[in-house]
């Protein structure tokens, strides 16, 4: 087994010999396609920091733009909200005026009922529409009250209390409970629904 080994040793190296390696040339004939792939690898990495950097460029365009749009919103926001409390308190001042308003009306139409005589004042308002008898009948004192509706037809009066039970305000929702005034009752004439 000796013989065959050394026998092995000896013909590599004869053949070894034979076969001179030039590193060297292998070396430089694949150097060009090193270069070659280091100069794509290169390119590529180029590429990839250009879209990199133009992708970077972009998210802060366009966060820059999306900050300015919301503070935009933002500004707007306030703009309504600053809007709503000032119509809120103009409309609050104008209830308050509007109610100065009509206590001043209702005083004063008060005050002129008060001072007419009981039949008078029946008469004025059995011929108005029930709600505005209601809204100024509520503003007379107890005593007047009762001393104009004994003047008033009792149909009326009946009328006008139910409204003045129901309370205020006596406005365009309270027409629907209005209760019809006696020209409106249809029946033949002489029936007592017409009383």
């Amino acid at each position: 087994m000796r013989k065959i080994l050394s026998l092995s040793v000896f013909v590599l190296f004869l053949f070894g010999a034979e076969v001179p390696v030039d590193c060297v040339s292998i070396f430089e004939a694949r150097k060009s396609e090193l270069v070659k792939e280091i100069e794509r690898i290169d390119e590529e990495k180029q590429g990839l920091e250009a879209f990199r950097a133009s992708s970077e460029a972009i998210f802060r365009e366009r966060s820059a733009q999306l900050s300015k749009k919301e503070s935009d919103i933002n500004a707007t926001l306030a703009k309504i909200d600053e809007q709503k409390a000032r119509i809120e308190n103009l409309v609050k001042r104008n209830d308050e005026i509007l109610s100065q308003i009509k206590t001043m009306t209702t005083d004063k139409v008060g005050e002129a009922y008060g001072k007419m005589k009981d039949q008078a004042a029946a008469d004025v308002l059995s011929a108005m529409d029930r709600i505005s008898a209601a809204s100024i009948m509520y503003a007379l004192a107890p005593k007047k009250i009762s001393s104009i509706m004994a003047k008033m037809e009792p149909a009326v009066a009946s009328e006008i209390t139910l409204l003045i039970k129901q309370g205020p305000p006596f406005g365009k929702e309270d027409k629907d409970r209005q209760i019809d005034s006696p020209a409106k009752i249809e029946g033949p004439a002489g029936n007592l629904l017409n009383l």
